[in-house]
């Protein structure tokens, strides 16, 4: 994050977006980076297009487009006061449109809603955040997808937590989280969460100690990565049972502002989005920065 240049705010004009933009707004002082407010105007039907006369068409587009920009350039004045921004509008799909333009400019951090607001969307996340999600190689930051009904005092967090996943691309998060937390001066918790062993009566003794084993190897593991970044004396949390409830229970019980986690590295049918990054971002009472 000290390398932060260019932090990407898509918008759609909702009230969602103005929220983010606080937050956007803040963490760019604080790292003196510019904001890019970004509104991607999708294609028009090619059905209607082929339909029309090409002159009308290129008309529409363009006082389409010049509305856009009109409206753009007033939008979060407010919010970005004392802010470097500047205002795109571009025309095409919205996810491929924020993908291409992140991975074009090197975009350091992309700032978005998830858009789930009614009662059964909390369980769907916005078909754009998602397709960003899977495509993007840049860290992420969503707003929260639930409320626990707390508004946060400063867009800055003060307490944060990592969930931290074994092996090489786990270490690297839990780095990156580190940086994060020691540049902000916030309270870092490194969350962990190990397979709950099923009960059986006859293998009690045997299945609690193989428990305690897995729980001092995961602190163990964790211990010695903190050893080597900016935060060594860190909280660690690890307990046994489902990862997205031991998360969520780490982020209620210690009040915290921001969650910090890791994303797949591969490209394939699921895209860059695990099934557990999906479910916390989901389930998650606080802003998500996904890396």
């Amino acid at each position: 994050m000290r390398s932060l240049g260019e932090i990407l705010l898509p918008t759609d004009f909702s009230p969602r977006s103005v929220d983010t933009a606080r937050y956007a707004a803040g963490v760019a002082r604080h790292f003196d980076a510019r904001v890019t407010l970004l509104h991607v105007l999708p294609l028009l039907n090619p059905v209607w297009a082929a339909m029309g006369n090409s002159t009308i068409v290129d008309e529409v587009v363009q006082h389409l487009d010049e509305d856009a920009a009109n409206r753009l350039g007033l939008f979060l004045s407010e919010e970005l006061r004392g802010v470097t921004a500047r205002r795109v509008v571009l025309d095409g799909d919205p996810a491929q449109a924020i993908t291409g333009y992140a991975a074009s400019e090197h975009v350091g951090l992309i700032m978005m809603p998830t858009r789930g607001c009614a009662a059964f969307r909390r369980f769907l996340l916005g078909s754009v955040t998602a397709k960003v999600l899977h495509d993007v190689t840049c860290p992420v930051w969503t707003s929260s997808h639930v409320t626990d009904g707390r508004s946060p005092a400063s867009a800055i967090p003060k307490v944060i937590v990592c969930a931290m996943e074994p092996g090489a691309e786990g270490d690297a998060i839990l780095l990156w989280a580190s940086d994060l937390a020691a540049d902000l001066q916030a309270r870092l918790i490194v969350a962990h969460a190990i397979p709950s062993l099923e009960f059986h009566p006859e293998t009690y003794f045997l299945e609690a100690g193989m428990r305690k084993a897995l729980i001092g190897d995961a602190q163990a593991r964790i211990a010695k990565v903190l050893q080597g970044s900016r935060t060594p004396g860190a909280d660690v949390r690890v307990a046994g049972g489902n990862v997205t409830t031991v998360i969520r229970s780490v982020i209620e019980d210690n009040r915290a502002d921001l969650l910090i986690i890791g994303r797949a590295s591969g490209r394939g049918m699921m895209g860059r989005l695990r099934t557990h990054s999906y479910a916390l971002i989901r389930e998650s009472p606080c802003p998500v920065i996904s890396i």
